[in-house]
């Protein structure tokens, strides 16, 4: 079987752009790893309505309205180096979170 290279196509980045990103991927991640991870293994031998309600209070507190911010901000810092197009394109891909699946919520996603 022959392999054949495809050429990736870059974009040239800056440094403090892309650490500023990384930093807030890579808190996503194993942050968000280790919250499921330690409820998941608690699930097995707790109460479960007590497990559920300590797992939404670590997802509240890791949550903060300055994790939020370093979010948009990576966000944007990134956005710079998408296309319209492209992101019209990735969005459209994205499977976002649903206000729909909030038992009783009445808001609806446009």
């Amino acid at each position: 079987m022959t392999k054949t290279k495809t050429k990736k196509k870059t974009v040239a980045i800056s440094r403090a752009d892309l650490l500023a990103a990384w930093a807030v991927l890579e808190n996503l991640a194993a942050s968000l790893d280790q919250i499921g991870g330690t409820f998941a293994a608690d699930r097995v031998s707790v109460n479960g309505a007590a497990s559920q309600r300590a797992f939404h209070e670590a997802l509240a507190g890791y949550l903060t309205p300055e994790l939020l911010r370093h979010i948009q901000d990576a966000r944007a810092r990134l956005g710079d180096y998408v296309s319209d197009t492209e992101a019209e394109k990735l969005t459209e891909k994205i499977p976002y979170w649903d206000y729909g699946t909030v038992v009783g919520s009445s808001k609806r996603r446009a």
